[in-house]
């Protein structure tokens, strides 16, 4: 898979909403965790166990926010 960085790496180890992108590439850099995806008034929809060094891509509505500890957020779009 292609894919095009749209903006710059972050971490979401607060709620972020990753520059508002719709597709982002979220990678874990430390233990296991739980990523959570929220309404942009906080209320969380969905989760995921990320493993340690494992990556992403979440598809999500642009004002949706994504958090999780240790874990770093980049926007992306699929390159054709």
């Amino acid at each position: 898979m292609i894919i095009r960085l749209i903006g710059p790496e972050i971490s979401v180890a607060t709620a972020n909403a990753v520059s508002n992108a719709t597709l982002v590439r979220v990678i874990n850099t430390g233990a296991s965790a739980t990523m959570n995806v929220a309404y942009s008034n906080g209320t969380v929809y969905a989760n995921l166990t990320v493993t340690n060094t494992e990556s992403v891509i979440l598809q999500k509505s642009a004002t949706d926010t994504i958090i999780g500890a240790n874990m770093k957020a980049a926007p992306i779009a699929y390159r054709y």
